[in-house]
């Protein structure tokens, strides 16, 4: 799969909003990512983490002090321009939009600022309005739209120069529930799915990044301290794994050792045996570590005369984890 060659390598980056002018924020350090294309990369972090900085910097609107960023293999801070036909933001406001206009004519604005021909832009913004379930609205004038039609408008301007990266910092703030699932389907089934496009997530809301994101790059602190997909965030966080295993007697269990040699697999740490509820069935509490060996413990349970029905398994939730991770414990 083709990756987009946005290795963003940021050195130390100077915020440009300071406490005081002889003291300055780093607000991103030593950030390293690679993306893949037709992707949902979630951008997670709590406030002041530099997830907006980095949005802004991919977007053209801040400049690194140090370190590469490249779209595409375009270089966001040698070609700006450039970069901006391979990249767009989509932002939690309206920032840009003149509120007399109507949401066709602010299109046309920016199709005018981009330098789209009048013959080429006036096809292309009909079938964006269409794209993005804008029609009906198209002629209405942008003041009089709602908080999702502005998010959607918004997508359409960023497919304006037809982009194939989109930057969403917090796209969903302010939308009430069903806006804001209808949305995210909106982005996630159509523009991911249908048109490939790639999409850089910011946010902090946990649930939505776990919906949605195909992985994930923890921000804290101006630093990625932990990136990879969903469970592989949630593993990172914990050492042990707790298990429920049932299973169900088949043959002649006659071995009063089974228990023993359970807990001789790699990676056991402890098992408690029950008796499940009106059944013959019995259920294996176990702890182990993250690496224990699943193929010897079902070969054990086998040659033991057991076979195994349901097999649960859990680890520390995304917010656990994320909690953890931005707290400076992540073994805890």
């Amino acid at each position: 799969m083709r990756k987009i060659t946005s290795s963003i390598e940021l050195g130390m980056f100077i915020d440009v909003l300071r406490r005081r002018i002889n003291d300055p924020i780093i607000a991103l350090n030593n950030v390293n990512l690679s993306i893949d294309q037709g992707k949902v990369f979630g951008l997670l972090g709590p406030n002041g983490a530099g997830k907006t900085t980095l949005i802004k910097i991919l977007s053209t609107l801040v400049l690194p002090d140090s370190g590469q960023v490249f779209v595409e293999g375009v270089d966001v801070v040698k070609h700006p321009a450039k970069a901006l036909t391979k990249v767009q933001a989509v932002l939690a406001e309206g920032f840009g939009f003149e509120r007399r206009l109507t949401g066709r004519q602010n299109l046309e604005f920016y199709a005018t600022l981009y330098g789209i021909p009048k013959s080429v832009a006036k096809e292309r913004i009909q079938n964006l309005l269409e794209f993005c379930q804008l029609t009906e609205a198209a002629d209405e004038m942008f003041q009089k739209y709602s908080t999702g039609m502005t998010r959607k408008l918004l997508v359409s301007r960023a497919l304006l120069t037809d982009t194939s990266v989109l930057l969403l910092d917090e796209p969903t703030s302010g939308l009430d529930p069903a806006s804001a699932a209808d949305f995210k389907n909106f982005l996630r089934n159509v523009l991911v799915k249908e048109r490939s496009k790639t999409l850089i997530w910011a946010t902090h809301n946990l649930f939505e990044a776990q919906q949605v994101c195909d992985s994930i790059g923890v921000l804290n602190k101006g630093e990625i301290v932990a990136k990879g997909s969903p469970s592989e965030i949630r593993s990172k966080v914990s050492e042990k794994v707790v298990m429920t295993i049932t299973v169900v007697k088949h043959g002649n269990v006659t071995d009063p050792q089974w228990q023993e040699n359970l807990l001789r697999v790699s990676g056991m740490m402890s098992i408690t045996i029950r008796q499940e509820y009106e059944s013959q069935n019995l259920v294996l509490d176990i702890e182990a570590t993250r690496d224990v060996d699943y193929n010897k413990l079902f070969e054990v349970l086998t040659s033991e005369g057991l076979k195994v029905i349901t097999l649960e398994a859990s680890q520390p939730s995304l917010e656990e984890a994320f909690v953890r991770l931005t707290r400076g414990n992540p073994k805890q």
